[in-house]
């Protein structure tokens, strides 16, 4: 086998192992149950109009907290549609955070806002 050969057989196996990794890698993360924080706030008791007004505000003491633990990154992002309001009787969709179901920093940044901070557990 020629050198070259040697290289190109190197390179089809790295990639190959690389391949693998990543589907590896991409069922566990799929396999994770993520919540959004509105999902998050109505699991903790806290009624639906609360949501809808303070959810907003919860959502970035989360993202802070997030960020803090996970040095400086940014947590993943979903689309999730509005409610039918004046001018947009379908809602529109909106950028939010989605945060794994057991991340601490979904408690840590719900303790940390006034507004939602007797709904969360003590840590």
């Amino acid at each position: 086998m020629s050198a070259a050969a040697h290289r190109r057989a190197r390179r089809r196996t790295a990639a190959a192992v690389l391949r693998r990794r990543r589907t590896e890698n991409r069922a566990h993360r799929d396999a994770t149950q993520r919540v959004k924080v509105s999902d998050f706030l109505t699991s903790q008791g806290m009624p639906q109009e609360d949501v809808d007004r303070y959810g907003s505000w919860a959502g970035r003491h989360i993202a802070s907290e997030y960020r803090a633990a996970h040095h400086g990154h940014q947590p993943r992002k979903t689309r999730k549609r509005t409610d039918p309001c004046k001018g947009h009787p379908n809602g529109f969709w909106v950028k939010v955070n989605i945060y794994r179901a057991d991340d601490p920093a979904l408690i840590a940044g719900a303790r940390r806002y006034n507004r939602t901070a007797e709904y969360v557990p003590a840590a």
